[in-house]
């Protein structure tokens, strides 16, 4: 299965957001096949122009009894005009510890540094870089991302660095159990396989993504919903 979490970005009028949050809490709830197998807890804390984005998920039922295996993200970095800058990523699992991996940026040698279970390696960092978790919460600071027809980034999840192209349709509504929410919808164009993710963007919460589906080569999809969401300045 493919690690949990993605990819993306935002903006309705850059004026709106200007002021970062100072903390962002959410909660999602993870399923397959209609079945809830995780639930993901994630807290982002801005202090001065730093920021700290914590991400902990946690199989339930029968997944955790027999893969009881957590899963800890943490993004560090810096907060400037073009948003966020991360500094640090580290991947961690509490039983599958060779899928470990950790990202090191280096922006004034443009360097990324990864590390997994094959050792360390350089790799060029991309101005635009984020990693899998920071990308989530750069939506907010994507100017006129509404008005896009489609829009790319490049991620690293520590052990390698993607090109991601997103095609972007504007004014979906989307109901979860926060409610009927406007969202714009992000999908990756068509693979040869089934292999696909695609996001939703709360509108009114900044960009912020209130669903999350990634499709298998094989078909199989992993749903992730946001249950719960609080934003403070």
């Amino acid at each position: 299965m493919r690690p949990l979490v993605a990819l993306l970005l935002c903006c309705v009028a850059p004026a709106l957001f200007a002021a970062p949050p100072g903390r962002i809490e959410a909660n999602y709830d993870v399923s397959t096949k209609g079945v809830k197998i995780a639930m993901v807890a994630e807290v982002f804390t801005r202090t001065g122009n730093r920021y700290r984005i914590e991400s902990i998920t946690k199989p339930v039922g029968l997944l955790a009894l027999f893969r009881p295996d957590t899963l800890y993200v943490v993004s560090e970095g810096d907060i400037g005009a073009q948003g966020l800058r991360p500094n640090v990523f580290v991947y961690k699992r509490s039983q599958e510890t060779l899928k470990n991996t950790e990202a090191n940026f280096d922006w004034s040698q443009s360097t990324l540094l990864l590390s997994d279970r094959y050792g360390q390696r350089y790799e060029p960092l991309p101005a635009d870089a984020q990693d899998r978790l920071s990308a989530l919460y750069q939506f907010r600071y994507l100017p006129f991302l509404r008005d896009r027809k489609e829009v790319t980034m490049h991620i690293t999840n520590g052990s390698k660095i993607d090109t991601r192209q997103y095609m972007i349709q504007p004014r979906q509504m989307l109901s979860v159990p926060l409610g009927t929410l406007e969202t714009l919808y992000l999908s990756t164009p068509a693979q040869e396989t089934a292999w696909k993710t695609e996001i939703w963007l709360s509108v009114e919460n900044g960009n912020f993504p209130c669903k999350i589906v990634l499709t298998e080569d094989s078909g199989e999809k992993l749903t992730q919903v946001l249950t719960a969401l609080s934003i403070t300045q």
